[in-house]
């Protein structure tokens, strides 16, 4: 196949090329992932009218960005399923403004350093799965995440929030559309709180390595929708208190499918 018909295109992050990459040939592209500035023009993209599924990263800061935001406009609003991997704090800002051009996406993972979400992200009128890495949000950005009104999937991994960030609280009306939840690999969480009134859809709900728990939510019982707790890899005291004897079993008792793994073998 001649490389202009080629329609998906999966670079390594370790890739190193001896000049640019030319994209402006790849008329026919429809996924685009690990393109970095490093090897690319991104002004290239523009010319990727198919272009539907990008993974981007950001090293550093982008010279003329805003004028390559605005030669790409029209393909970037077409974008569906976009990651953005942040590799410094001095690029936070500008790796929000490629979101920002993205007002079309169904999918979104952001991947580094971002204390701030785009206020405008509840204005987006597809968005419906966010996956967040290592971002280090600050605690107020609850605020903006549960306001999304189509979100349906929401995944936080590693240090999606700051450090001193102890405690989520999942407000009463928030994450109104949620049907899915995963938290994973949060250390420095030490308390979950569920108001009732919140989740309202929430069907399934995914727990996995987040050592500063010792036990789960109160306001789970208020889940009534809840159909899958899956548990694994938790300190073994919340362990305890969730089987069938322990005293938290309460809280999870009306959930239809119980799926308890090991606890962390380091606890």
């Amino acid at each position: 196949m001649k490389m202009k018909q080629l329609r998906h295109l999966y670079l390594p992050w370790t890739y190193r090329a001896k000049g640019k990459l030319e994209l402006s040939a790849l008329g026919h592209l429809q996924t685009l992932h690990n393109l970095s500035s490093e090897y690319c023009d991104l002004k290239d993209v523009g010319r990727l009218t198919n272009l539907r599924k990008l993974k981007i990263r950001v090293l550093g800061s982008l010279q003329n960005l805003e004028e390559i935001l605005k030669s790409t406009g029209s393909t970037l609003n077409c974008i569906r399923y976009l990651i953005v991997k942040n590799d410094t704090n001095s690029s936070e800002e500008q790796a929000m403004q490629l979101v920002s051009s993205c007002r079309g996406i169904y999918k979104l993972g952001l991947d580094g350093p971002i204390a701030k979400l785009p206020k405008e992200l509840h204005n987006y009128p597809n968005l419906t799965k966010l996956v967040l890495w290592s971002c280090g949000l600050k605690e107020d950005q609850m605020g903006i995440l549960e306001k999304l009104p189509k979100l349906t999937i929401l995944k936080l991994l590693g240090e999606a929030f700051e450090e001193k960030t102890k405690i989520l609280v999942f407000s009463k009306g928030g994450f109104s559309s949620l049907q899915f939840l995963s938290i994973s690999y949060i250390d420095q969480i030490t308390e979950l709180m569920v108001e009732e009134g919140a989740m309202p859809r929430l069907c399934r709900l995914h727990f996995q390595n987040c050592s500063g728990l010792t036990t789960l939510p109160d306001g789970l019982r208020y889940l009534t929708n809840l159909r899958e707790l899956n548990i694994r890899g938790m300190r073994r005291e919340l362990h305890h208190r969730i089987e069938e004897d322990g005293e938290d079993f309460y809280k999870i008792q009306h959930v239809p499918s119980l799926v308890i793994g090991e606890p962390s073998r380091l606890r």
